[in-house]
């Protein structure tokens, strides 16, 4: 079988003519050939990046990136930090008017970048970072994967919430506290799990990377589901999603069962590996409305944000109705805000996104706070909302909604 460039060559194709494909190996201009038929129904309409939640951070955005697969812009497309800043979310794909499968191609051509590109942005850094980590390792560690990062030139723009955050990684630890893969103890005075009735709904939970390297976090949310007569039985040990290697590892965490999850990242990701997820927060809404418990919310209003990996019509409507059980008002006044990307893996390092900004200049004009269904677009926003010197609270689901608990007696039985 011929290849792309033989068949070129066999043509007439002089070496200036060949162009790009004179530069690079063989496998990939034969891979850039195979994209750019993938690729070769659009018409460059732009629809993929007017729906791309990352669409007004990105030098070219989908269309663009589109455009030099086919062109045959080889170097210029393993060089673009867009191609890292794209976050897989997938909204291009359905969107497209000529069925064209945007998001995979971008994916693929991703992994010709690893092997053939330089890294440059924070996010690829992240990625190959991540991706070293999990080859090792079952799930991330913060500390390590920040000390990697630093040595790598990218320093986190927050560096207030960084040094927190790490303090606060380092206390647990010493306290004898949650390392990933294990379950952190309850709060001083919470409602812990153990303590649920008997005949409590048992849910199984995976956690993921991030919260179990938050001890009161982590507990806080056994301390949320219990006040709903949820026991959280925690995958303990399991492994990561995949999603911080950018599809380079696939998920170390593997379930038969139905789960319940606390990070749309890992919904999406653990939905690729045929795990069935559902967030965590939908469960308890759902079990609030059938056994009649109370909610009640932080402050009379809030702006919701759902961030770009989350299933944003789901995830709106999973807030919408914990904000009628508890009487708040969830204000949607600019409704894209609410699916922008929080920045991502590169967030810290990056700084403020274009979306993050719009989105607190929008709550800080309501003087509302924000909530969101994702510990890490919690800790992105607030960053945010510290380098642009904004006072707006920025809350996780569990941190804003919780029900009124009855005595653990008292707790209706599933």
């Amino acid at each position: 079988m011929t290849t792309f460039a033989e068949r070129r060559r066999r043509r007439g194709a002089t070496r200036e003519e060949l162009g790009e494909a004179a530069k690079h190996p063989e496998e990939v201009v034969e891979a850039f050939a195979a994209l750019a038929e993938e690729c070769n129904a659009c018409y460059q309409c732009g629809t993929c990046t007017s729906a791309c939640p990352s669409g007004r951070d990105l030098d070219r955005g989908p269309r663009r990136l589109v455009r030099l697969i086919l062109a045959g812009e080889i170097e210029a497309l393993l060089e673009s930090d867009d191609l890292w800043r794209c976050t897989g979310c997938g909204t291009c794909t359905p969107v497209c008017r000529m069925g064209v499968d945007v998001a995979s191609a971008l994916a693929k051509a991703r992994a010709l970048g690893r092997e053939h590109g330089r890294p440059r942005c924070p996010e690829r850094s992240a990625a190959d970072v991540a991706t070293g980590r999990l080859q090792r390792h079952s799930r991330i560690d913060n500390v390590a994967f920040g000390a990697t990062m630093a040595a790598r030139g990218h320093v986190p723009r927050d560096l207030v919430g960084a040094a927190g955050a790490a303090t606060r990684l380092a206390r647990q630890r010493l306290r004898g506290g949650a390392r990933a893969g294990r379950t952190t103890p309850a709060r001083p005075g919470a409602v812990a799990p153990d303590v649920v009735a008997e005949r409590a709904l048992t849910l199984p939970f995976y956690a993921g990377c991030a919260l179990p390297q938050d001890g009161e976090l982590h507990a806080l949310v056994h301390e949320v589901a219990a006040g709903f007569g949820v026991r959280l039985d925690e995958a303990v040990g399991a492994g990561c999603c995949g999603h911080p290697s950018r599809g380079a590892v696939p998920s170390l965490f593997t379930s038969t069962a139905p789960v319940t999850t606390a990070c749309p990242a890992c919904d999406a990701s653990l939905a690729g590996a045929s795990v069935d997820a559902a967030p965590l927060w939908d469960k308890l809404i759902e079990r609030a409305r059938r056994e009649g418990f109370a909610v009640r919310a932080r402050s009379g209003a809030f702006v919701p944000y759902v961030g770009c990996l989350a299933d944003r019509d789901r995830a709106l409507m999973g807030i919408a109705a914990a904000a009628e059980l508890a009487g708040t008002d969830m204000d949607i006044g600019y409704p894209s805000l609410h699916g922008a990307c929080c920045g991502a893996l590169g967030g810290t390092y990056r700084g403020a996104t274009d979306g993050s900004r719009r989105l607190l200049q929008f709550a800080a004009e309501r003087r509302a706070p924000i909530v969101t269904t994702c510990v890490l677009c919690r800790d992105n926003v607030r960053s945010a909302a510290r380098q642009m010197r904004l006072d707006v609270p920025v809350s996780y689901w569990p941190e804003f909604f919780r029900a009124a608990t009855p005595r653990p007696e008292e707790v209706p039985h599933a």
